[in-house]
């Protein structure tokens, strides 16, 4: 992850990616037929879906879903490979169309889900309240702002988003 992380996905190479594993290429191979199956499964442990899957698991709901999805985003994409891999994940669905593929399929259900457990329901409104919230996350990580923490950044997007204030 880490040199994939450094390099891209396009320009890291195999043999560097076993050197830093202490693995030889031929492992690699074992477990992964091809390289591309490699960038899959990095690209799809680069998506915040543990975060969220670990939140649904623990029954978090409302706003206490947001809390628990916000706070672990940001920790998680703190980690400078995390949050390289991201962009480079995001970047690589032109390339990779499994990739895309697999990322629409998998934000659309974890969406869908979210959006039933803060609001209730899983409408437009709740759906794109959903997208706000992921965007604004990723906003924050891709630029985070100098004038303000991420306690306060989340704290006021909660806000912002609560489910009664999106109620017509």
């Amino acid at each position: 992850m880490k040199v994939f992380s450094i390099h891209g996905f396009f320009k890291a190479p195999v043999s560097l990616i076993a050197r830093e594993a202490g693995v030889s290429k031929g492992l690699i191979f074992w477990y992964f037929r091809s390289k591309d199956e490699l960038i899959l499964e990095v690209a799809l442990r680069s998506l915040p879906l543990d975060i969220i899957k670990e939140c649904f698991n623990e029954g978090a709901r409302d706003v206490e879903l947001l809390k628990c999805i916000g706070k672990r985003y940001l920790s998680k994409y703190r980690n400078p490979v995390f949050k390289h891999l991201l962009f480079h994940t995001l970047a690589s669905e032109t390339i990779y169309p499994q990739i895309k593929d697999k990322v629409r399929k998998l934000c659309r259900n974890y969406l869908r889900e979210a959006a039933s457990r803060v609001y209730g329901v899983d409408d437009v409104r709740a759906r794109i309240a959903m997208r706000t919230f992921f965007g604004s996350l990723q906003c924050y990580v891709l630029r985070t702002p100098a004038d303000i923490t991420e306690e306060e950044y989340l704290s006021n997007l909660i806000d912002l988003l609560r489910p009664e204030k999106l109620k017509k």
